[in-house]
């Protein structure tokens, strides 16, 4: 009985990983893990390391879901591995369309787990971006859903100045007003966790952005949200910096992901709850202790080769 029983499973873990084996990985997560607007506008973007090297299919007691991996044996692109000051890694995905503009909010879903991530002080990275864009040109990231060592948090920032280093035009550099909302910790996402946003992109007071992890606001954020740019990118998937010091100690990561996607109708995303939330008084408010912070990238002794600034007093998160 018991040799029967042994052959039985044996048996169902070769079918099940052949099965996982035979199956593309890049048709599972269009058909499977995309949602809303995200299953026929998000594309493999320009700069991801291959297919076949980062994406895996991944099945638990939790059912099925995409497994992104980056590996510093991967490398990266040749404008990423090579970017001056620090490398970076990705497999990302983008709305290849025309950029959104600011005339209706937009709602975001997103079910990922963190539990193959070692974590390292010296490597951060983000899940998903919102890319400010000017025309159809990617210009800076505007929100990050990031990460950096054992914390996860998101960002939402004012750039003041883009610019570009000479002799590496490809990259854009920043000088930036951020504001940073923990989510919780690395280990605090080691099982399925949902993080669902609002976004209404405005320069102008009406603007809103609304965060929940699973059924928790984070935070509201209402007024001019937007500085250089007249429209945004969605990029989702796994990115990471990494400091050319550490290289040999940055440890394999990986993110699982369940679910992903947007749309413009929020009963399409998001539940009822979520959908007829309405803030009484339009205020900003954080339910968890944010972080405000400026950064001006370094030039690293480089000239700068072009530059576009934002003229105007910058946007400000006044939460009471």
């Amino acid at each position: 009985m018991k040799k029967k029983l042994f052959l039985f499973l044996l048996s169902f873990v070769l079918v099940s990983t052949y099965s996982h084996a035979s199956e593309n990985p890049y048709k599972f997560l269009k058909k499977e893990i995309l949602i809303g607007k995200a299953k026929s506008e998000m594309k493999d973007d320009t700069r991801s390391i291959s297919k076949k090297k980062a994406l895996s299919i991944f099945e638990d007691a939790d059912g099925k879901a995409i497994k992104i991996t980056l590996d510093t044996k991967f490398k990266g692109h040749k404008n990423d591995w090579e970017r001056t000051g620090e490398r970076n890694q990705r497999w990302e995905t983008a709305n290849k369309k025309k950029p959104r503009k600011f005339k209706r909010p937009v709602y975001i879903n997103y079910t990922f787990k963190l539990n193959d991530f070692p974590t390292h002080p010296a490597v951060g990275g983000s899940f998903f971006q919102v890319i400010a864009n000017k025309g159809n040109s990617r210009l800076l990231p505007w929100m990050k859903l990031q990460f950096r060592g054992n914390s996860v948090f998101h960002q939402i920032s004012f750039t003041k100045e883009v610019f570009y280093l000479k002799g590496d035009p490809e990259n854009s550099n920043f000088d930036k007003v951020s504001y940073k909302f923990p989510l919780g910790t690395v280990d605090q996402f080691k099982n399925y966790r949902t993080v669902s946003f609002k976004i209404l992109a405005s320069k102008d007071d009406n603007g809103e952005i609304i965060g929940w992890v699973d059924d928790k606001k984070v935070f509201e954020v209402y007024g001019p949200n937007f500085t250089i740019g007249d429209g945004y990118t969605f990029k989702w998937g796994f990115y990471r910096w990494l400091k050319d010091v550490l290289l040999n100690e940055t440890p394999i990561q990986s993110l699982t992901v369940k679910e992903f996607g947007y749309s413009d109708k929020c009963e399409e995303i998001l539940d009822q709850d979520k959908c007829s939330y309405q803030s009484e008084n339009k205020e900003s408010v954080s339910y968890v202790r944010y972080r405000k912070s400026s950064n001006r990238m370094p030039t690293y002794g480089k000239k700068i080769s072009k530059s576009i600034k934002w003229t105007k007093p910058l946007p400000e998160i006044k939460i009471n």
